[in-house]
């Protein structure tokens, strides 16, 4: 059980994929959701952002891409037994070795986040040199085969460009280098022309380009929905502040900071829902300032309030910590709840609070000195443990009636109830003082 000052916890904001959320970019995606799609332009810092939230999507797609093309180029060595099998030989080198050790290597780069020119590059480089080693395997089969493999090079480049996540500059890239590529090996391909050769290539450009168009469309779209996804963040982090802080008002003292009469009501009500816990186990603690309206009369209102967060503070700190909770039960009334206590320790808990409120020493202005004592603030408390049979209410009667008794009794004591249910009225038996004791630090018992 908790202290009623730290019952709830603050709800920590939800951290959207290693996305630190700062008022500058709630501000850009405001700024930039109120544009056309087509005119979103990213800061360094929403970049950052991005880049951090689309990684695990990217790189998984990526990767993925790296190890079926690689799957599937060793595919192709059995393949090309069939269809050129007097170049099986550097078929398998190429297709069958080179080929899946370059998309090895770029694996290896993706595998953890990289920056947008390392992972633009890396792309990059893959591409033309598949490219490369199949160009060279084409010009080597030569006829229908060279066209053959010069066209596969090129539908894979375009579905590259599609699948691959980079900024836009690097897919451009790509595209320049594909149709060049494409281009370089068509001249000297011997079975065409270089009219053939020129209307092929830009053919294919097109194609790869419009390739290129489609990417982009989609980077765009994807950093609205970012955007997008980002306000729903900041509102709902905003909703859960929201909520937080409304939850924080209703069951906790905006002065002292502990627990309300709610919060303790639904403690309470836990408590007696738990079958784990005995009920003869369960003390209220009901402590009242003493002479407190003369403090507040003569004072004022500021020192009243002052020496109300004094005194929380100081319950608090005479508690079990984790183990009690205190609760301002009214204006100057605080309840303590103990759970697993006995008497013994009940009442060593009371008058640490006792004698804990009496050495913070704060004058009461009110009150007038007695038998030479300073006119110090102190604080009465009534002690009363549940019955098996007995509701909330009946036990938080027992503790209240031991409190004005003690009130009755000279304050600045600690009485302690031994009332039983089956008999509500509570009627006061002080008992009798030990040699040297004084009214200061003296318990009764109500019975």
């Amino acid at each position: 059980m908790k202290s009623g000052a730290s019952s709830l916890s603050p709800t920590p904001l939800d951290d959207t994929a290693s996305v630190s959320i700062t008022p500058a970019l709630e501000a850009e995606t405001e700024r930039l959701l109120s544009q056309r799609t087509r005119d979103i332009r990213f800061s360094p810092e929403m970049i950052l952002a991005y880049r951090q939230k689309e990684w695990p999507q990217r790189s998984k797609i990526s990767r993925a891409w790296m190890i079926w093309v690689a799957l599937i180029s060793m595919a192709f060595v059995p393949i090309s037994y069939l269809l050129a099998p007097e170049f099986l030989v550097l078929t398998t080198l190429i297709s069958g070795l080179l080929v899946p050790a370059l998309h090895a290597c770029a694996y290896l780069v993706w595998r953890k986040p990289r920056s947008a020119t390392v992972e633009g590059l890396s792309l990059l480089l893959l591409m033309i040199s598949v490219m490369m080693a199949y160009g060279f395997l084409a010009a080597a089969a030569g006829g229908t085969d060279d066209e053959r493999f010069l066209t596969c090079i090129m539908y894979v480049n375009t579905i590259a460009i599609v699948v691959f996540n980079v900024d836009y500059v690097w897919t451009l890239a790509l595209m320049a280098c594909s149709a060049a590529t494409f281009f370089g090996f068509e001249i000297f391909n011997p079975a065409i022309d270089l009219k053939e050769a020129i209307g092929t290539t830009v053919f294919y450009a097109m194609g790869i380009y419009a390739a290129t168009v489609a990417r982009k469309t989609q980077s765009i779209l994807a950093r609205k929905a970012f955007l997008m996804s980002l306000r729903s963040e900041f509102r709902s982090d905003a909703l859960k502040s929201a909520n937080h802080q409304l939850e924080i008002l209703a069951t906790h003292d905006p002065l002292t900071g502990l627990g309300n009469r709610r919060s303790a009501t639904d403690l309470i009500e836990k408590l007696w829902r738990d079958p784990t816990i005995s009920k003869a186990s369960i003390a209220f603690i009901m402590a009242d300032i003493d002479w407190f309206k003369r403090l507040n009369d003569t004072a004022g209102h500021a020192a009243g309030d002052e020496c109300i967060r004094r005194v929380a503070m100081t319950i608090e700190d005479s508690v079990r910590l984790g183990e009690d909770a205190v609760f301002r039960y009214g204006g100057e009334e605080f309840l303590v709840v103990l759970a697993h206590a006995s008497p013994d320790l009940a009442w060593t808990i009371a008058e640490r609070i006792r004698c804990s409120v009496q050495a913070l020493a704060i004058v009461n202005p009110g009150t007038d000195p007695v038998d030479g004592s300073d006119n110090l603030v102190t604080i009465s408390l009534g002690v009363a443990f549940a019955q098996e049979a007995a509701a909330p209410e009946t036990v938080a009667k027992w503790a209240d009636d031991a409190l004005y008794d003690a009130k009755r009794g000279g304050r600045n004591i600690v009485f302690l109830s031994n009332a039983h249910a089956a008999d509500d009225s509570c009627h006061l038996q002080p008992l009798p003082h030990s040699p040297g004791s004084s009214a200061t630090n003296s318990i009764g018992v109500v019975a």
